[in-house]
């Protein structure tokens, strides 16, 4: 494999001097190293790196709080990022790979492994190389009106839907056996597939809106938004759900469903996480606001429970499964009796409502 530009990012020149004498296996064009993360972002904005090699901690912040900002960049999201250090604590491991890392090198380390790792660190940011050309070339056949052409395209695309859990399970038994790296290709590969169905997913809302097919328009956006709410893309996200409210005024928050999942799953914080996401996009919806205090409430915040379906209650004192709730949580009925006037409607809220 042949690199033209390499980018190492450490404060220790002892690591800069043996993380550069092992790449010189690779032949790169050229090896920039900077000591603190920000001068580093501020290169990678305008500049080019083939991979990046980051180490724990950098002179203005640590390893992870980079390697996040890296991946907020649109523009550097399939650019590697191996982190090298001597910190093998598995909590760190498992935080560089939520974050996004390709590879994880343990110092000190062999030349072999080094190698080994860079080269897989690569293949895990292009494994979906074939796949992306195949979305770019659905996509050019929307611009040009071939709409059924287009349709046939991306729905073969997204009938290999469970490729992406399966990648996903296997992701986790590899962290149960302590095999970091074959963890991270097998998480890798299940964010670029889901990454993947999302455009997928988009292209098939453009193209059956191009045909006036506008069911099926609103069914595909829905699913892209929900996609690209898994990954936190909010400005996509926010720019869907807008277009599906104009033909669709009930369709349901697609961070709000994220969250519900979430919580069923039994990642309280996740979903969380999702609903606070959610209230960006539907501020006075009550089902987000209800579906925060059972996560709250089982999460043992009783305080923030009652805030919530408090605010719930604000909104809609019609909504019984909130009025449940609250008599739970404070041991009382909520004080405002209930509206004379039919209750606010929740058409097509059903699913995110979550009173299970």
């Amino acid at each position: 494999m042949i690199f033209d530009t390499i980018v190492i990012i450490t404060a220790s020149d002892e690591n800069a001097k043996r993380d550069t004498l092992a790449l010189k296996q690779f032949r790169p064009r050229r090896m920039l190293r900077f000591s603190s993360g920000s001068e580093a972002i501020d290169y990678l904005n305008t500049g080019k790196a083939d991979i990046i090699l980051l180490d724990a901690e950098l002179g203005d912040m640590d390893g992870i709080k980079f390697l996040k900002l890296v991946r907020l960049n649109m523009n550097l999201k399939n650019t590697p990022v191996v982190m090298v250090t001597s910190d093998g604590r598995r909590h760190h491991v498992l935080d560089a790979i939520a974050a996004g890392c390709a590879g994880y090198i343990l110092r000190p380390y062999s030349p072999d492994t080094f190698k080994r790792h860079v080269l897989r660190a690569c293949q895990a940011e292009r494994m979906t190389e074939i796949e992306e050309l195949h979305v770019k070339e659905a996509r050019e056949m929307v611009s040009l009106g071939n709409y059924d052409d287009a349709i046939e395209a991306f729905e073969e695309i997204v009938s290999e839907q469970n490729q992406a859990q399966k990648f996903y399970d296997l992701g986790c038994k590899y962290l149960m056996r302590q095999k970091f790296g074959q963890a991270i290709i097998a998480f890798k590969k299940a964010v670029k597939i889901n990454d993947l169905y999302a455009e997928a997913y988009k292209g098939l809302a453009e193209a059956y809106k191009g045909r006036g097919d506008l069911d099926n328009y609103k069914t595909y956006a829905q699913k892209a938004a929900e996609v690209f709410a898994q990954f936190n893309r909010m400005e996509e996200v926010k720019d869907l759900f807008i277009e599906i409210l104009k033909y669709d005024p009930d369709s349901p928050n697609p961070f709000n469903t994220l969250g519900v999942n979430l919580r069923r799953a039994g990642d309280l914080p996740g979903a969380l996480h999702a609903y606070r996401q959610a209230l960006e996009l539907t501020p006075e919806d009550e089902n987000i606001h209800f579906n925060m205090s059972k996560a709250y409430f089982f999460m043992g915040d009783e305080s923030k429970a009652k805030a919530r379906v408090t605010a719930a209650l604000a909104l809609n004192p019609d909504f019984t499964e909130a009025r449940k709730l609250y008599l739970k949580i404070f041991g009382t009925a909520y004080p405002v009796p209930a509206s004379a006037e039919p209750a606010k409607k929740s058409a097509g809220l059903t699913l995110d409502k979550d009173t299970g």
